[in-house]
């Protein structure tokens, strides 16, 4: 596998902008998409992303289209299986530096170099988008939520990622709500929180960050009651 061009290139440049256009056509064709909370989201420097999980392909489609700076997204590729589709999808993740995990099995070797990928971009400065569910309820391997409205526990690796890249890490919570649109398609609330900094706590207190995390992003994700309260719309690519 080549290696990915460094993050100053213009290859990689063009590959972040052509990303992002491909997120907004999707988010155009697919989304009635509103958001609010933007200015939560970093304008530069390290920070996480945690976000609810609802649709397997469109809530990251979201955020690339909204967010003005690269996002680099944590993939999960298990549901591949082997072979051509997960080498394609390998050497597409190289080339936008997405970290790519397995969810189950003993695949150690790619968790590794996720990790390891995913410390080097906070320490360059970058944004990391993480879905702390792993599982999102549509889904084309099939859900594990039992109902649309429900949220899988958080797995805790994103709090080791920002404890671990030695410097201060401001992790985002991003809410996601979906309703279907008349005429097909969703309607999409895209809700960003006030960054969280965590402190060096003690370990003990690891399990109660990630719940207040949780509990914020699930909030977040409550679908709205009045459609007039949200400040800002992002519907097609501007």
């Amino acid at each position: 596998m080549s290696a990915a061009p460094t993050s100053d290139s213009i290859a990689a440049r063009v590959g972040a902008w052509s990303r992002r256009l491909a997120a907004r056509w999707l988010v155009a064709r697919a989304l009635d998409l509103r958001v609010v909370g933007l200015e939560h989201v970093p304008a530069a420097g390290p920070a996480i992303l945690v976000a609810r999980h609802y649709h397997h392909l469109y809530d990251a489609a979201a955020i690339l289209a909204c967010v003005p700076r690269e996002v680099h997204v944590l993939i999960a590729l298990d549901w591949l299986g082997g072979g051509p589709r997960l080498h394609v999808m390998r050497w597409l993740a190289a080339a936008a530096r997405w970290p790519g995990v397995w969810r189950s099995g003993p695949s150690w070797r790619l968790n590794r170099d996720g990790y390891r990928l995913s410390l080097r971009l906070l320490r360059e400065g970058r944004l990391l988008l993480v879905f702390p569910e792993g599982y999102p309820v549509i889904d084309p391997e099939g859900s594990r939520k039992t109902d649309t409205d429900g949220c899988l526990p958080f797995d805790a690796g994103f709090l080791v990622l920002a404890r671990r890249a030695g410097l201060e890490v401001p992790i985002v919570p991003a809410g996601l709500s979906y309703a279907p649109r008349p005429g097909g398609g969703w309607r999409v609330w895209l809700r960003f929180g006030r960054p969280v900094s965590l402190s060096t706590a003690e370990p003990g207190q690891h399990r109660a960050q990630v719940a207040t995390l949780e509990a914020e992003v699930h909030r977040l994700s409550a679908p709205p009651t009045d459609l007039n309260l949200l400040p800002e719309t992002f519907s097609k690519p501007v």
